[in-house]
């Protein structure tokens, strides 16, 4: 219908300048404009309609100039962004869009969710964390004294090499092995209780043997004895020793030790096994108890041939087995105040260390869990964002001017 209008109106305009003799070639230019115009798409035409000029009295100027065939390819969609953004802006299926704002509500949310204390969502650079967010400190001090309680948890001996305590696995598993960052520190601490460990077991042997000359005879005895001497031999060739000389046995006692230890040799080592489970069972709990070292065993068993009968390989795991089995040492009435204060205190000090590995590790799984979070979130926004696209590429040519002649039929309805 605009077409015809134009039309008309161009023909009449010709006509007047014929009558004023101002005809020229630019009649020819109107009917070419005009042939355009009625092949031109709808929606195609822009700025005031032909109609609204006549009645408002505006006087056409060059209307042959200012419309032209508009024809929309595959190559021209990116130079025409008004028309993608109004198709995506109308498109009831495009995803609703993002802000910081939105974003850092949902991380919020999540953090709820998730249980998390303020603060362990989101960046919080610009933010104080509230208490709980932050956790105890873990001092250097607390580090190396968390993994030594670990070496003694695990009754590791101190004559053992580091890299069989690797390879066995045993403290690895333990939550308290991470709190040094690398092996290298590891195994300097570990060096440094080991040594300490081996100088104080020293002094407390020391201690025992004085106070019993029977403890070293008899580890004298495991070590050297065999059925194939008799105890005149056996003595002739160790007379020398200072276990064979010492002026606190009599030679009828080494003998009498000497020949029941050999006859205990010639038992079965299942007999063998079984003495020393009973021997185990019959010390007190006073004595041997989950906190004793199998390294610093009571002199009550250290005396016992029971104890030395057995092969140190089959004997020490079976009463380091043993001894994880027992309760805790009973509280003792004959505790000085001195040394209860400094059981107290090394029992707290240890306490305090274990509560602030603990929130460490809390805070560690937090952390964890606020990442996976954010993955998540991320991995649904890609997801949304490739949706977005593979949508925007199916619109084409056709499909564009499909979707602006719908448009312009809903509104002339």
């Amino acid at each position: 219908m605009k077409g015809v209008i134009e039309y008309d109106r161009l023909e009449r305009e010709r006509k007047e300048r014929r009558e004023r003799g101002e005809e020229n070639g630019s009649d020819d230019d109107g009917f070419e404009a005009a042939e355009e115009l009625n092949t031109a798409p709808i929606g195609a035409l822009e700025g005031p309609s032909l109609a609204t000029r006549e009645t408002s009295g505006v006087p056409p100027q060059d209307e042959s100039d200012e419309y032209e065939e508009v024809e929309v390819t595959d190559d021209e969609d990116d130079e025409n962004p008004t028309k993608r953004q109004k198709t995506e802006i109308e498109d009831p299926e495009q995803p609703v869009e993002f802000n910081e704002d939105d974003i850092a509500y949902q991380l919020a949310a999540m953090g709820q969710d998730y249980g998390l204390d303020p603060g362990e969502y989101g960046d919080g650079e610009d933010e104080e964390l509230e208490e709980g967010a932050g956790g105890l400190p873990l001092t250097e001090e607390d580090t190396s004294a968390l993994f030594k309680d670990m070496l003694d948890d695990h009754h590791i001996s101190p004559y053992t090499t580091w890299e069989k305590i690797i390879e066995s696995n045993v403290i690895v598993e333990d939550d308290r092995y991470t709190v040094l960052p690398n092996m290298k520190s590891r195994k300097e601490i570990w060096g440094e209780w080991s040594m300490d460990r081996i100088q104080r077991l020293r002094e407390k042997r020391e201690r025992q043997e004085k106070q019993n000359p029977l403890i070293p005879f008899l580890a004298f005895l495991q070590n050297n004895a065999t059925p194939k001497l008799y105890w005149p031999e056996f003595r002739r060739k160790f007379k020398k020793e200072s276990e064979m000389r010492d002026a606190k046995l009599s030679d009828k006692e080494r003998e009498k030790w000497y020949r029941d230890y050999i006859n205990r040799l010639k038992l079965p080592e299942r007999t063998l096994k079984a003495d020393l489970v009973t021997l185990l069972k019959s010390t007190p709990l006073h004595t041997l108890n989950r906190s004793t070292p199998p390294d610093a065993l009571p002199p009550v068993i250290l005396i016992d041939l029971r104890y030395i009968s057995l092969r140190s390989a089959i004997r020490d795991p079976m009463i380091s087995t043993y001894i994880t089995t027992l309760l805790a040492a009973p509280k003792t009435s004959d505790v000085s105040p001195e040394e209860e204060e400094n059981i107290s205190r090394r029992k707290n000090e240890r306490e305090r260390r274990e509560d602030a590995l603990a929130e460490r590790e809390r805070r560690v799984q937090e952390e964890k869990r606020r990442q996976r979070g954010q993955l998540q979130y991320s991995k649904g926004m890609l997801r949304e964002g490739e949706e977005e696209v593979r949508r925007a590429m199916r619109v084409g040519k056709e499909g564009l001017k499909g979707y602006l002649e719908r448009d312009e039929l809903g509104k002339g309805s």
